[in-house]
């Protein structure tokens, strides 16, 4: 299913849902939908200004990254060798260097936690008082990426909505419950192994929903939702804007089915037994406390 907008920046003055805020609750870690934001043309996310925000997010550990290279769908993260050029001067060449930056946690810098805290609060007014109590640990990624850039198929853990700035990009969105596209031994090995665990699949692209993503517009892409981009022809920044799920969820109830698969075991998908998944979740804890403790 193609989604398309109007070609030039759609300015509003704030987060707004397209259909009834009731049906997009509904549809929130389920399906893809669109929304509107009011960053499109907002100062902050300039080029000029995240050169200097991705300055200072090199000063932190592992908040910022960078590549360069020509990617394909099926690349797996940190397969593109890193360029051998500055952080300002891949900014300076981002129109050809064929890059892809992004800067995490740049919610330290108190101007963009209250764009963050905007999001935050309507992302829990679409939640309700119910769904926002399993809601925490909110935060901001920001991409610049240079025009005709790929992002390979990958999934994730976060509640994410993918936010456009400034140019814009097609994605391709895949249902977190369809097992041919991403399967629970993939799932397993991306909490016990490595994010990087998705592989794509023929039927992904088949079964996907497609969206064309404009300056005003994010989409929400549910967790587990595997997908992936192709930026147009022309500088794109974007936020990942995202928040998580506490650890009995899926993160430790995964872990666990990962080691009881590895003993040859059938383990139970999360979301089954609230019982089982907290014991399970409780059984990882235990085992992280001891690991604290011998590795002492």
């Amino acid at each position: 299913m193609l989604m398309t907008r109007p070609s030039d920046i759609q300015l509003y003055d704030k987060w707004t849902t397209i259909d009834p805020i009731e049906e997009c609750r509904k549809q929130l870690h389920q399906n893809a939908f669109v929304v509107h934001h009011p960053l499109a043309g907002h100062p902050l996310f300039t080029v000029e200004a995240l050169a200097k925000v991705a300055e200072e997010a090199a000063k932190r550990k592992d908040d910022l990254y960078w590549d360069a290279g020509d990617l394909s769908i099926t690349d797996k993260w940190g397969s593109t060798p890193k360029p051998d050029m500055s952080i300002r001067e891949v900014i300076d060449r981002i129109e050809t260097a064929g890059a892809w930056m992004v800067m995490k946690h740049v919610e330290v810098d108190p101007r963009y936690k209250a764009v963050l805290d905007e999001f935050d609060a309507f992302v829990r007014e679409v939640a309700g008082p119910e769904g926002s109590k399993e809601l925490s640990n909110t935060e901001m990624l920001v991409f610049i990426t240079s025009p005709n850039r790929k992002t390979p198929y990958h999934f994730d853990a976060e509640v994410n909505f993918l936010t456009q700035i400034q140019g814009s990009k097609d994605m391709w969105v895949c249902d977190p419950k369809d097992r041919s596209v991403t399967t629970e031994d993939e799932l397993e090995r991306y909490y016990g192994v490595t994010t990087s665990a998705g592989t794509f699949k023929p039927e992904a692209e088949k079964n996907a929903r497609k969206i064309t993503l404009r300056p005003g517009e994010a989409v929400h892409i549910p967790t587990h939702g595997a997908h992936w981009l192709q930026n147009h022809n022309e500088v794109s920044v974007g936020l990942a804007l995202n928040l998580e799920f506490p650890r009995w969820k899926y993160t430790d109830v995964y872990r666990a089915n990962y080691y009881m698969r590895r003993l040859g075991l059938s383990p139970r998908p999360p979301g089954r037994s609230v019982v089982i998944d907290r014991s399970k979740a409780a059984a990882m804890g235990c085992v992280d406390r001891a690991r604290k403790i011998i590795g002492r």
